[in-house]
């Protein structure tokens, strides 16, 4: 897992995650995987949650992540606009015993 934040606030944050200990940071994972993304308990936890609105997780490589399909829907869009539409051919015959083609197998 890689973080990623803008350059001009690296200091700052490298700063914020130096000041925070490990167990701030699992409490407040702990409760944000319950869904609750709001509740600080302390001064600690409040810098946790500001900390992780700074910083964004690349998890790109993790397939299925909502980060991997936005990178493929980018590449879905890149190749739309290098190679145009796509354009799909599809032929339907739901009885395929009357079809002509299968006669002549």
């Amino acid at each position: 897992t890689s973080l990623k934040v803008k350059k001009s606030s690296f200091d700052s944050i490298a700063a914020g995650f130096a000041s925070v200990s490990a167990q701030a940071i699992h409490c407040v994972t702990e409760r944000v995987c319950r869904g609750d993304t709001a509740t600080a308990h302390s001064d600690e936890e409040k810098r946790v949650l500001a900390l992780m609105k700074e910083v964004k997780l690349v998890t790109s490589h993790v397939p299925g992540s909502s980060a991997s399909r936005v990178v493929m829907r980018n590449k879905i869009r890149a190749l739309t606009m290098t190679l145009g539409l796509p354009s799909f051919y599809l032929t339907i015959n739901p009885a395929d015993v009357y079809s002509p083609i299968v006669k002549f197998l």
